[in-house]
Order: structure tokens, then sequence, then C-alpha cells
């Protein structure tokens, strides 16, 4: 059964399993050839996280889904894209957040951030073209939650940014795209609870599964190092940094791990109604 399973998958989408696949074997590739640092024993964990994020954004573009997106937040869509636009900008300074393994001598963690950045581009633009053409959710569609949200981040960011990097602004920028990452999920959450009957598609519940796993392997990586480096942070006075990144790293689990349940119940829900794709996503012009 699990193998017709998995051969169905292969069938019915076969670019999304390919992504799979590719993904696998660039694991495979950096696990056999990884050089770590003694000050970055622990980084690839950041690129496993920026690889599994990218990774969800193409499933969200490559695979055969509603062009719609139904059940897609667009402010998410859009939070997601600031937040990593920022990130990005913070490897273009310097290479303070930047891993510190041999995957820098390829700029492999700062190609999987771009890579990520050109599919959230692209699918904005798709949705923000379908939805215009169908009239979908563009009546009563407010911009308020998102500005809030970047405005919690941009607060949150300088109240808890790290200055180990002597550079106020990327230090600043950084913390702003945790936080804003953190975030990210919010409307989306609060878009399914107030859905009556969830729109199910297998396309989201495989984002919704793989970004729950990047913000696992990114909570981990820095739950690690502040374990690694708790009293010398507190020494050296970086307690808001310290207390900053675990509370934001745990929000987005929280989150995603609530993402990830909402779809599941509602996939046990379409499943028992007999309804399957058929299961209806509350109006669009909910969405705050």
């Amino acid at each position: 059964a699990k193998m017709q399973q998995a051969r169905d998958f292969v069938n019915n989408r076969p670019r999304t399993a390919a992504l799979y696949g590719l993904f696998a074997a660039g694991c495979l590739v950096i696990y056999y050839t990884l050089k770590t640092k003694p000050t970055g024993e622990y980084d690839y964990v950041l690129t496993l996280a920026a690889g599994l994020q990218t990774m969800a954004f193409a499933v969200l573009v490559l695979d055969p889904g509603s062009q719609a997106a139904e059940g897609l937040s667009e402010k998410t869509l859009w939070a997601f894209f600031i937040a990593h636009v920022a990130r990005l900008s913070t490897t273009v300074w310097g290479e303070g957040y930047i891993p510190e393994d041999n995957t820098g001598d390829v700029y492999l963690y700062q190609t999987l951030e771009l890579s990520g950045v050109l599919f959230l581009t692209f699918k904005l633009l798709n949705i923000t073209t379908v939805r215009t053409m169908q009239d979908v959710g563009q009546g009563l569609d407010r911009w308020g939650t998102l500005g809030a949200m970047v405005a919690t981040a941009v607060v949150l960011g300088w109240l808890t940014q790290s200055t180990g990097h002597e550079d106020y602004f990327a230090d600043w920028s950084w913390m702003f795209s945790v936080w804003l990452d953190s975030l990210a999920l919010a409307p989306q959450v609060r878009l399914l609870c107030l859905s009556v009957s969830p729109f199910v598609d297998e396309s989201m519940l495989h984002f919704a599964g793989i970004t729950l796993a990047a913000s696992l392997a990114f909570s981990t990586f820095w739950l690690r190092t502040a374990k690694d480096h708790y009293e010398r942070w507190m020494s050296e006075g970086y307690h808001y940094f310290a207390y900053g990144i675990m509370s934001a790293g745990a929000l987005r689990v929280v989150l995603c791990a609530t993402y990830v349940y909402m779809y599941v119940r509602g996939t046990k829900g379409a499943k028992a109604a007999g309804k399957g794709r058929e299961y209806e996503l509350c109006a669009q012009d909910d969405e705050l």
C-alpha cells in the first residue's frame, strides 16, 4: 500500500517528487563534503533550515495545485518576502551572517535565500494576477495586519539585536528578519481559524510540513548555540539577544505546528465528509 501511494504521488505530482529527490541528493552531497570550523560547528543546520524553507516556497510555485492558491494568506507570503529580503541583505555586507563552513565557498546559503525570494516573488505576482482576474479577496482586503507585523518586528529586532558583528544596521536587519519570519504565519493561522471548512490542498500540506521542519531546524540550531555560549552571552551583555532569539524560535515553531495541525484536521474532515478537494474555504474577504 505504501509503495502504491509513493508511485501515485510521483505520477500525480512529478515536480514535487523531483524537488524532494533533488533536496535529498543535495543533502547527501553536503553531508559527505562538509568541512566545519570550530567557531561554526553546527552552522550546517542553518543551511538546512534555509534549504527546507526554500523548498517549501518552491512547492508553492511548482506544484500543480490551485493557481488562485485558495487557503493561502497573501499577507503571510508578503511577510516571508520582506523577511527573506532583509536576511539576504545582511549577507551582502559581510560574512557575519553566513554559515562558517565550506558551503560558503560556493555561496550556498546566499543562493538558497535568493532562490526563496525569487520563488516568493513569482508566487505573489501569480496570486495577485489570478485573484484580480477572478475578483477573489480584493474588495475588503486589508493590510493593517501586515503593517502591524512589520512594525512589531522592527521594534523587537531593535530591542533584541546582537552587537557582536559591529554592524548596527546589519544586526538590526537580521534580527528584524528573524522576528518577521516568526510572525509570518500568524495571518495564515488566523485565516484557517476563521474558516468554517478550511480548504484542503495537498500542495499546501507539503508547504506546511516543510515549513515546520525548517522552523524546527532553525530553533534547534539556536537552542544548541545558546546552550554552548550562554555563559559568555550573559557575561558580555547579550541577555536580550539570547532571550529574543529563543523566543522568536519558539514562536515560529508554535505557529508552524498550529498551521500543520489545522491542515491535518482539515484533511481528516474532508475525508470524513467525502469531499476531497471540494472542501471549501471561507471567502478571502475575511482575511485581515
